[in-house]
């Protein structure tokens, strides 16, 4: 059962970007070791665009080990918290290192016992997720104290140095001199735009994957044809997070109903269930209903490109009350 409901997830599918972030990522932990200076890289891109799942394969792919000399962790990761400090984030690092003392002492004595936990366990990369957050919307700043610390660390250790997050991400960079200078060229991750032949073939290369996995399991629409890829797209925005998570969903509930089809209407299902859309997005029919056209294209994929977007954040307009405002007021009594 444990791997039926895992098919989705464990499909490998031919994906351009996630290919050459791989490569690129590889080559960056490949030349950091024995390097006079640190390597640095962003990763980069929308929500649901697969930046975590490249970032968790490679991590797989070098485990922390415990050997006859000690605790091995090659690729040392954490995830930013919604509001770094220095402090916060020493204390992530120590823990993922497995010191059981994570939380005791100044920061400079935190910061110099993670220099030696990480020269001890042969760190050669750190990776750090989520990285927007090193930018405070609310005040419009760059916590620079927090990126001065890392970029201090990275110095120091000659560790390579991955960051991924949202594209906000540059902000933090552009206003580092210092930081942004270690960094090469970033990785993005884009969503695939229909109206590119080559991103429509890649997105309809990626259905096949998925055809080929679920099919042997159950009977299901062939995704990858004119019209069903077309009604995938529209229903995912070309993410890729968000079509695996639509056909996961689409899986469970078969395993749960114990059926072996799975039609258009439980796919509809699946996605009204499985992929997060905006009350305007909402509205529209649904791409795998049977009443959806598909001739009106253009606007359909307006719709799409909506999914998976921040809607504007509301603008609330203070109003000054003056002295004349409360003498009308009061005379209204």
């Amino acid at each position: 059962m444990d791997s039926l409901s895992n098919i989705v997830a464990n499909t490998l599918v031919p994906h351009a970007a996630f290919n050459e972030a791989s490569k690129r990522i590889e080559q960056c932990m490949k030349y950091a070791m024995g390097s006079s200076e640190p390597i640095c890289i962003a990763v980069i891109g929308q929500s649901r665009t697969g930046k975590s799942r490249v970032i968790e394969q490679f991590y797989r792919q070098h485990p922390s080990v415990r050997t006859k000399e000690g605790l091995r962790v090659p690729v040392l990761l954490v995830r930013t918290p919604a509001k770094p400090t220095v402090k916060g984030l020493v204390e992530l690092m120590l823990r993922a290192m497995g010191d059981p003392r994570f939380d005791i002492g100044t920061a400079n004595a935190k910061t110099i016992r993670l220099k030696v936990l990480m020269k001890n366990a042969g760190t050669y990369m750190v990776i750090i997720e989520e990285f927007q957050h090193f930018y405070d919307k609310g005040l419009h700043a760059v916590m620079h104290e927090v990126a001065d610390w890392l970029k201090i660390l990275v110095d120091d250790t000659k560790c390579a140095l991955l960051v991924a997050g949202l594209p906000s991400c540059c902000t933090v960079l552009d206003q580092n001199e210092q930081l942004a200078g270690r960094f090469s060229a970033p990785i993005i991750m884009p969503r695939f735009k229909w109206e590119s032949e080559k991103d429509r073939a890649e997105f309809r290369k990626i259905l096949t994957s998925f055809q080929v996995s679920i099919s042997q399991y159950f009977d299901i629409p062939k995704l990858d044809e004119d019209e069903m890829a077309f009604r995938c797209y529209c229903a995912t925005g070309g993410l890729i997070g968000y079509l695996s998570n639509f056909l996961r969903q689409a899986v469970w509930n078969a395993i749960d109903s114990n059926s072996k089809v799975i039609t258009l209407k439980d796919l509809r299902i699946a996605h009204k269930a499985s992929v997060w859309v905006t009350e305007r997005v909402g509205r529209q029919i649904s791409p795998f209903s049977e009443k959806f056209q598909i001739a009106s294209s253009d606007e359909h994929l307006l719709k799409a490109q909506e999914i998976g977007q921040a809607l504007p954040p509301v603008v609330v307009r203070r109003i000054r009350v003056t002295k004349a405002m409360k003498s009308r007021e009061l005379a209204t009594l």
